[in-house]
């Protein structure tokens, strides 16, 4: 199996000593990337950071602008209990792609940069990020850079409070129900993904407005799903449940 292959058939640590083997065979070759996903998963998150920084050094080295793995390594520094400086790498992933030195965004125009600033803010009741971080989203709304499918579109839009959650459940998941896009997402990578960010920043929502119950109620239903590896907002769900003793899987 290939490192990548093991990383999603959840074997972290052969995952990780492959990409190691890989990052000490080739170094030419940014394997960086694949190895702070593995690290990710392990939980070794001040390693995880040393090796998305690494990636997003030779990213950049052969394409200016380019800084892909910004998210990552802010989330990686939340994780190590830097919330300070992962929401500070955050604002400059945001600040980035609003002055043109950082050319790397999402389908919706980056918008995965400001949803993570937004979370951090509404955590660390930081109303200066926490303005910041929905006039970046409502800019890139008005500006219409994402396509008509493009997610993580609507979760911007329930940020901004223009789509409900039963609405972005039915966008990218096919339905209003939770528990049926729970049953799709058992057998569907792409519906697991849209679903770990709808219960996540749905849960934030939760959280802005002072429902703290409703809250952790989406974080463990998004803990609760199969790791899709790709999606950052499956480790702060997890360090989430984790702090408030909502460990559990179903």
């Amino acid at each position: 199996m290939t490192p990548k292959e093991l990383l999603f058939a959840h074997r972290y640590s052969e995952a990780a000593a492959a990409f190691q083997t890989l990052v000490v065979q080739h170094p030419e070759q940014n394997y960086y990337g694949g190895l702070g996903d593995a690290l990710l998963c392990l939980g070794k998150f001040a390693e995880a950071v040393a090796a998305f920084r690494k990636a997003n050094e030779i990213k950049g080295r052969k394409l200016k602008g380019s800084s892909p793995y910004l998210n990552q390594i802010g989330t990686a520094m939340w994780l190590a209990g830097d919330k300070m400086g992962a929401m500070a790498e955050w604002h400059s992933a945001v600040s980035g792609i609003l002055d043109g030195s950082i050319l790397y965004g999402d389908l919706a125009g980056g918008a995965n940069q400001g949803l993570l600033l937004w979370y951090a803010a509404v955590t660390l009741k930081n109303s200066t990020d926490h303005g910041y971080a929905l006039k970046y989203l409502d800019r890139l709304k008005r500006k219409k850079t994402y396509g008509a499918d493009a997610w993580p579109q609507p979760v911007l839009m329930m940020v901004l409070g223009e789509q409900s959650f039963e609405e972005v459940l039915t966008d990218g998941i096919g339905s209003p129900n939770l528990e049926t896009c729970l049953k799709t997402a058992r057998t569907d990578l792409l519906k697991r993904r849209y679903l770990c960010q709808a219960l996540f920043y749905g849960a934030c929502r939760e959280r802005e407005a002072g429902n703290n119950p409703g809250c952790m109620s989406k974080m463990q239903a998004c803990y609760q799903l199969e790791n899709p590896i790709i999606e950052l907002e499956w480790y702060l769900a997890r360090n989430e449940c984790q702090r408030n003793g909502a460990l559990t899987k179903i």
